[in-house]
């Protein structure tokens, strides 16, 4: 096997290699083997396909276009499973090439569309699926406007071909199952397709046939059939997948495109409203009801159909229809509720994304209230009362008529609401502290009862947070503490939440409810927190290790008594975890309640930080070598950083593993790479010596940074501190080579970015070990380069540079290399003085714009998966320190700089300030001048 596997992979650098694994789709080989060479030539071009940044292309250009010409008529030809990769195959190479350098691929697939089989068909539609699905979320530009019309232009007026014909035989294929099934099929890549098209903007042949289009839509909502229902009756089947692609589809026309589609409103509200009442609880409809429901809600929302829902028949309609079924608990909800509370938890969580019928209802009543919110209120009021009587007659039999009454309250009293911050906006008619008082408070009081409801209770209150003051939470905290240690997940879940929502609150930044009041709770709330994780579900909780990250953060210097009871509990998490992570999220958590602790107790007592050093190196040491936890290494280089940050000597165990810092190991998971810079950074900080030893490694490291436009720009701060840290013996050997591998960068694959890292290290440079010599420097690498970097680099993009440091730093040096530099007074230099001047004014005066993205490396945790990305601690940031903390006035700076420069070359810059700058740069000049008292000689 290793031996067929080596031969493939040397067969992969031949030409001819992805095309002869083309043709084996189509060969007359057994059918594993075809499905193996389709498989391999997938995964071959999902990683050889894509061109790299340095420009390398890893496929022959004769395959690349052999294989887009052939690859559509044979996988129209191949078997159903060869037809799956190779679809994917297209999809890959369309994200890379379509439509620039594959502009024959949309016509000649569109021309294969004209067939009557419903099999090519449906293989056809799917491929296009794929290929326009991005449409939905890109951000609008004239390149992607100029795609979208290229492919509109080529096939949508196919689309609505196809559409018509196989919404004109369903008819006759009505008792046939297998035909029926190829239809819809294709009709649901039909609404997939044309949902991605209008996603960016309405098309003008769709304003022009709208009809043609809705009729047919309409036709599937109202479309019923038995040979089309599930033979599971837990998932969707076609039929359900086609309407609720509808749904979708008149939710987003009804949003975005009111004008066009308005007269159609009513005809889909009562089609809908009419599938709606056909439902039932069964999984099949649990994606079809949440669609049909949001698009309910977008017509409810909208003033121009005010009429349709706002009257008292309709509303009483809608609630004993719609509401109340759809927010009751099914039998399938309570299973995941006792068997599988994560997926629970994920699905009713405040501030999740995933549509249920009990989210979108919930949603539902809210939109019902934007305009009839008094009227709405006074009759679910009544389904209030009347619910909480069943629940009151037999509170053990009809406990699910108080979960449902409790879930209209919510419904009805949050106008608004924030992640951060739960419900900011109440309706007024709902008195919902009275509601907390008569309901929530004594349920939470009776540690008998349904989990359910406690469930229910717990969540009102993280809802309802910040109408609680600092004496309700008090008085809750001790309440909730015990649900901590429930057995039921969702519960002591919601009560992990409830307290970490708690004490989020702030009241003008300053926690509601701070230190002095958490300080009798700590110990115990710890207690019962680090408990939790002895649950076999609760192992990796992340709403538990989310409230002790609260705690500590709260809790600040009011934790150092617990503080060795958290280090130990965290020190047995980390062990458990690092066998096989599971969740990043919540080892996200637990390095965010290290550092917290770190910050909080050093603070107080810097002694601490050995303490900390000789607790965590040892644990430390040992994850960094295990295979199964290499996702901790970006956070393990955090927390490195952060405790020697807050040396002033360097100790022992930093110089122990210093060298192990240098491993490629090390560098090749990219997620590491931030923090291990910092980490760099730091030793040099403390003790340049130490990295003195090891300085050709360091430099190869920046070797292979620069070389990645991701990772330039920590090569560039790399540099920077060597040059500014360590003696100029140390270093200036090597700084021909290291300047020859910028100026690589900026000739053949120049950024904005690096051009600004660039700008920024030049002009420390100059402050820092003077101008003169780093324009030496710069032209023994090549004669009278410095002079071409300044004029067509440096002084076209300086204004360019971004942060307040980096821009303070970028003014200094330049104003050294204005005004301390023999060099700039004599040869090509005195042409580009004035212009330099100009661009330091410009630095000052115009705004700070944002010219390149945002440093990729930094991901919101809802991104993070299971691979080694660089997530920040915010309890551990990083301090910025700024290198010329000793000038402090920048513009007082350049104006004296004028001067003592005008004083030793006397009348020499005035006429050129005058005759070279614009009047509004000299205003801007004089008036440093006058603000220092600096006068030109």
């Amino acid at each position: 096997m290793k031996e067929a596997e080596q031969f493939l992979k040397r067969a992969e650098q031949s030409q001819g290699f992805p095309v002869m694994l083309l043709q084996v789709a189509v060969a007359k080989a057994p059918p594993q083997a075809r499905i193996a060479g389709t498989v391999y030539l997938k995964n071959f071009v999902k990683k050889n396909w894509r061109i790299d940044d340095d420009g390398k292309n890893k496929i022959h250009p004769n395959d690349r276009n052999q294989l887009k010409t052939n690859i559509t008529e044979i996988m129209l030809r191949s078997g159903e499973k060869e037809k799956a990769q190779l679809g994917e195959c297209i999809h890959l190479i369309c994200k890379e090439d379509f439509p620039a350098k594959w502009q024959n691929f949309l016509p000649d697939i569109v021309k294969r569309l004209h067939t009557k089989d419903p099999s090519t068909m449906y293989c056809i539609l799917e491929v296009l699926a794929n290929v326009v699905e991005r449409y939905r979320y890109e951000n609008k530009s004239e390149t992607l406007w100029r795609e979208i019309k290229f492919v509109n232009d080529t096939f949508i007026a196919p689309l609505l071909k196809t559409l018509q014909f196989l919404c004109g035989i369903i008819g006759e294929s009505q008792n046939n199952k297998q035909q029926l099934t190829a239809i819809f099929k294709c009709l649901n890549q039909v609404c997939q397709i044309f949902f991605s098209l209008s996603s960016q903007d309405i098309l003008a042949f769709v304003q022009d046939n709208m009809e043609n289009f809705m009729k047919p839509f309409l036709g599937l909502i109202g479309f019923q059939s038995p040979l089309l229902n599930p033979s599971d009756e837990d998932e969707p089947g076609l039929l359900e997948s086609t309407q609720a692609g509808v749904c979708d589809i008149v939710r987003l026309y009804t949003d975005k495109y009111e004008d066009d589609f308005n007269e159609w409103v009513p005809k889909f509200v009562q089609t809908v409203w009419d599938m709606l009442t056909r439902t039932n609880e069964k999984g099949r409809f649990d994606q079809l009801v949440p669609k049909a429901i949001r698009f309910l809600t977008s017509v409810v929302e909208k003033e121009w159909h005010k009429k349709l829902f706002g009257n008292e028949k309709a509303i009483k309609t809608f609630a004993e229809k719609v509401i109340i079924p759809q927010l009751k608990l099914r039998e399938s909800d309570l299973e995941l509720f006792e068997y599988n509370g994560l997926e629970y938890v994920r699905r009713d969580m405040e501030g999740s994304d995933v549509d249920t019928r009990r989210r979108t209802t919930v949603d539902f009543v809210r939109g019902l209230c934007k305009f009839f919110e008094q009227q709405v209120t006074a009759i679910m009021k009544g389904y209030i009362e009347i619910l909480l009587k069943e629940y009151q007659s037999n509170p053990q039999k009809n406990w699910i008529s108080k979960d449902v009454a409790m879930y209209i309250v919510m419904a009805l009293a949050i106008r608004g609401s924030t992640r951060t911050r739960g419900a900011t906006q109440i309706n007024p008619f709902v008195k919902v502290m009275d509601f907390f008082q008569s309901q929530v408070l004594p349920e939470l009081k009776n540690k008998q009862g349904n989990p359910v409801l406690k469930a229910d209770c717990l969540k009102f209150i993280a809802s309802f947070r910040t109408q609680l003051n600092a004496d309700a939470c008090r008085t809750l905290i001790p309440l909730i503490a015990p649900y901590l240690g429930h057995k039921n997940f969702v519960v002591h879940t919601y009560a992990a939440a409830s307290i970490e929502k708690l004490l989020s609150v702030k009241d003008n930044g300053t926690p509601r409810m701070g230190k002095a009041q958490l300080q009798p709770f700590i110990k115990p709330l710890l207690q019962e927190l680090f408990r939790m994780f002895q649950h076999d579900e609760s192992k990796e909780n992340e709403y538990g290790m989310k409230a002790i990250m609260r705690i500590c953060a709260v809790g600040e210097d009011a934790l150092i008594p617990c503080a060795e009871f958290v280090i130990n509990q965290i020190k047995t998490t980390l062990h458990a975890v690092a066998q096989n992570p599971r969740n990043p999220k919540f080892n996200h958590f637990l390095f965010e309640t290290l550092a917290c602790l770190i910050t909080n107790v050093c603070k107080v007592n810097t002694a601490a930080v050995e303490k900390f050093e000789a607790s965590l190196f040892p644990p430390f040491q040992t994850m960094l070598q295990m295979e199964t936890c290499q996702e901790f290494g970006p956070y393990v280089f955090q927390i490195l950083s952060q405790l020697l940050e807050k040396h002033t000597k360097m100790t022992k165990p930093y110089v122990s593993i210093f060298p192990a810092l240098l491993h490629p190991r090390m560098w090749a998971n990219k997620g590491n790479i931030p923090a291990m810079i910092r980490l760099l950074v730091a030793y040099l900080r403390v003790d340049p010596s130490v990295v003195g030893q090891k300085l050709e490694g360091l430099l190869g490291i920046f070797q292979k940074l620069i070389a990645n436009k991701r990772e330039d720009h920590h090569g560039m701060a790399l540099i920077s501190a060597i040059v500014e840290r360590m003696p100029t013996q140390a270093w200036g050997r090597h700084a021909p080579t290291f300047l020859q591998m910028m100026f690589q960068r900026l000739m053949n694959s120049r950024t904005q970015k690096f051009v600004c890292n660039f700008i920024s290290f030049s002009a420390f440079f100059c402050h820092k070990h003077g101008p003169d010599v780093y324009i030496q420097m710069v032209d023994q690498v090549q004669k009278g380069i410095f002079a071409n970097l300044l004029a067509k680099v440096v002084v076209p993009n300086v204004q360019k540079v971004e942060g307040k440091v980096e821009r303070k730093s970028c003014a200094i040096g330049m104003i050294d290399l204005l005004c301390k530099s023999k060099a700039m007074m004599s040869g090509p230099y005195p042409q580009i003085w004035p212009q330099l001047l100009t661009a330091i004014i410009n630095l000052f005066e115009l705004p700070e714009t944002r010219t390149y993205e945002a440093d990729d490396d930094i991901m919101d945790m809802s991104q993070r998966g299971f691979k080694t990305v660089y997530a920040r601690l915010v309890f551990a940031p990083e301090i910025k320190y700024d290198p010329l903390g000793d000038v402090p006035n920048v513009k007082a700076y350049l104006a004296k700089s004028l001067e003592g420069l005008s004083r030793q070359m006397p009348k020499q810059f005035g006429g050129v300030i005058k005759q070279k700058l614009s009047p509004d740069h000299q205003k801007a000049l004089l008036g440093y001048m006058q603000a220092s008292g600096a006068t030109l000689h």
